[in-house]
């Protein structure tokens, strides 16, 4: 199911995961995304606690590691950087956070929960998650107008990488403060792992370019700055993170969604079918 049209501000892919047990790990780089994932099956685990069966997995500043106990199964929406807090108030500076949808999102979750679980199958699964966020951005929703406000902060951000931020009438201190509150991260912070999301879906797209081609065009002082940062991160030599997202059985999973969500690339919507049928 791709990504309706007008969803296409909120969303970035829709996503299937069905890992066989052979599949012990997903790995992820940090990201200025966050998901939303409705587990259908397995267990998995996260810095040594479980992840709720429905739960948002927020931005983050470091790569993270989940732990999977058999095959798994879920579905889920990987959202646009500047959607979390517009949709859910409650999300706004949460980074390195897993939340449970139920907690996230209050009592009308059960219904939508229910609602997937029922589901006959993946796509009238991801439908489901869609209708939600549909009904949660119609007007007269605050979403919209929040997600315009973010939107002016990563514009200031990339406009204002130094001194004041006149189109804010901010001071730069206090216009960190307002990005940190909102984003749970410094401004710099935001677009270095930015970068490395592009740089990553780049890099998977095209796995044959020359690194040092790939590091001027990424905007990188050198190849050794991109390095540090790729291995910093996504937890990996970028190398090495390239050539284990080849399999189609992959704890690295979450890249190729990313390289397939690159905007101007097919990946809007991004199936993961680790496992034969």
């Amino acid at each position: 199911m791709p990504v309706p049209s007008d969803l296409q501000p909120w969303l970035m892919a829709a996503v299937v995961v069905d890992a066989p047990v052979a599949l012990a790990q997903s790995h992820f780089p940090a990201m200025v995304s966050s998901m939303l994932v409705v587990r259908l099956a397995g267990q998995v685990v996260c810095r040594g606690a479980p992840v709720p069966p429905a739960a948002w997995m927020s931005a983050s500043t470091t790569a993270t590691v989940y732990e999977h106990s058999g095959p798994v199964q879920a579905v889920g929406l990987v959202l646009q950087p500047e959607a979390a807090a517009a949709l859910f108030a409650s999300a706004c500076g949460l980074v390195n956070t897993l939340r449970p949808l139920a907690e996230l999102v209050g009592p009308g979750w059960a219904e939508v929960e229910h609602a997937v679980r029922a589901a006959a199958d993946d796509g009238a699964r991801l439908q489901m998650l869609c209708d939600f966020i549909r009904q949660r951005v119609a007007p007269p929703s605050p979403c919209e107008t929040r997600r315009q406000q973010a939107l002016t902060l990563l514009q200031a951000a990339s406009d204002n990488a130094t001194g004041a931020c006149q189109p804010l009438g901010l001071s730069q201190r206090q216009f960190e403060r307002r990005f940190v509150a909102h984003w749970g991260m410094s401004p710099k912070q935001f677009q270095v792992i930015a970068r490395l999301n592009n740089t990553l879906g780049n890099a998977l797209a095209a796995p044959g370019s020359p690194v040092v081609g790939l590091a001027v065009d990424q905007g990188y002082y050198d190849q050794s700055h991109m390095a540090r940062d790729v291995r910093r991160l996504a937890g990996q030599p970028l190398q090495a993170l390239v050539q284990g997202s080849r399999s189609p059985v992959t704890e690295h999973w979450p890249l190729q969604v990313g390289a397939q969500a690159q905007p101007g690339r097919t990946g809007m919507r991004s199936k993961i079918q680790v496992r034969s049928r």
